[in-house]
C-alpha cells in the first residue's frame, strides 16, 4: 500500500480511496482500520495492480510470505522455491522463455534456472 501511495501524493490517494488524508496516514503508520475502510483500501489497491504491468516480485514474496505466516522461516523459503520451481517448470513444458519476474523470483529464492 505504502508503495502506491509514494507513487502519487497521500492526498491524491485519499482522494482516489475515498478516505480523510489523516485516515489513511494511521493506517500507513501502523492503526489497524475499521473493516468498511479496509475493504475501501483493498479495491482501490486492485484497481491499482490491474493498470500496472506483470505481477510484482515483492508483492509475490509478500503474499508467499503471508501464506506461510504458520511455517517456520525454512518452510516458508521452500514454498517459495517450490512455487519458482513450479513455474519454471510450466515455462519449459510450453517451451517458453520464463518472463523477466518468473526470473527475479528465482533469484530471490535462489532457485537455479536456465538464463537465456
Amino acid at each position: 500500500m505504502a508503495r502506491h501511495v509514494a507513487i502519487i501524493s497521500l492526498r491524491q490517494a485519499a482522494r482516489e480511496i475515498g478516505l480523510s488524508p489523516n485516515a489513511l496516514r494511521n493506517f500507513l503508520n501502523g492503526a489497524e482500520p475499521r473493516t468498511a475502510t479496509r475493504a475501501k483500501m483493498e479495491r482501490w489497491l486492485a484497481s491499482r495492480r490491474t493498470r500496472e504491468r506483470g505481477p510484482g516480485v515483492g508483492r509475490l514474496v509478500e503474499l508467499l510470505g503471508e501464506l506461510g505466516t504458520e511455517l517456520a522461516p525454512a518452510q516458508t523459503a521452500a514454498l517459495g522455491q517450490h512455487t519458482v520451481r513450479f513455474l519454471l517448470n510450466a515455462y519449459e513444458a510450453r517451451r517458453l522463455p520464463p518472463p523477466r519476474w518468473v526470473r527475479e523470483l528465482a533469484d530471490y529464492y535462489k532457485t537455479p534456472h536456465h538464463r537465456s
